[in-house]
């Protein structure tokens, strides 16, 4: 008789999950960059807000939203959030035309209290691709730069 494995025995923590990122840009097009605090394995790494989506989310939206609410206090809906890409398997980049809020990378993370982000900057792209201990993605923010100017333009 063979036994059915159950799904426990499939799921492994180490397996990638679903993420948002969120490219947020100011007027004069420089991006925000929030750098990872020493509580994080790869603390001083320069990133896009974002994270990984929680069963309570209703999308993968609203997930990248509630992140970059929960990792820099701006503040974007649904309406003002584009899609970019899935870069990479389960990280979708959304672009936010519009967004509102000061950024504050000091806030507590909800769940665990800690402070996940330590520091963040403006920066153009040119600055961000001379970033030595970044991931961040440079032909996702000149997709970014584009819609924005086409959206300008229209």
């Amino acid at each position: 008789m063979q036994i059915k494995p159950k799904w426990d025995d499939f799921i492994r923590d180490e397996e990638p999950k679903t993420a948002g990122i969120v490219v947020c840009k100011d007027d004069d097009d420089n991006f925000l960059v929030i750098r990872r605090s020493d509580i994080d394995e790869r603390a001083g790494q320069w990133t896009l807000p974002g994270g990984h989506i929680d069963d309570k989310d209703r999308s993968i939206e609203m997930g990248a939203i509630r992140e970059l609410k929960e990792e820099t206090d701006i503040s974007c809906s649904r309406a003002n959030l584009v899609f970019l890409e899935e870069a990479k398997p389960d990280k979708f980049y959304f672009w936010a035309k519009k967004w509102s809020g000061e950024v504050n990378v000091l806030i507590p993370n909800p769940e665990t209290g800690l402070i996940e982000h330590d520091d963040y900057k403006w920066a153009t792209i040119e600055e961000i691709k001379d970033i030595d201990n970044t991931e961040i993605p440079i032909y996702l923010l000149e997709k970014a730069l584009e819609m924005s100017k086409n959206e300008t333009n229209s």
